[in-house]
């Protein structure tokens, strides 16, 4: 087995997921349509928690680079219903 060190290589523009954890779909939906604008990209519905308090979303999309991943990142984490973002 080999330890990686340092940052791990990531050639842009690539197709990116980020993973969203949230207590409502909806308004989740309605905010990554105003994150992303016009970029073509995937969102769907993985499933909730056991109690149903907690829904988890996959967000695909093409990020142009470092900064455009980071940014997406910070904006989600910003909508007020979600958790985490992964």
């Amino acid at each position: 087995m080999q330890t990686l060190s340092g940052r791990p290589e990531i050639s842009y523009p690539c197709s990116w997921t980020y993973r969203i954890i949230c207590t409502r779909e909806e308004p989740v939906r309605a905010a990554v349509l105003g994150i992303v604008g016009g970029i073509e990209h995937g969102l769907r519905h993985l499933g909730a928690s056991s109690a149903g308090n907690y829904q988890r979303l996959e967000l695909v999309l093409e990020v142009r680079d470092e900064a455009h991943r980071n940014q997406i990142y910070v904006a989600l984490g910003r909508v007020a219903e979600v958790r985490f973002v992964l």
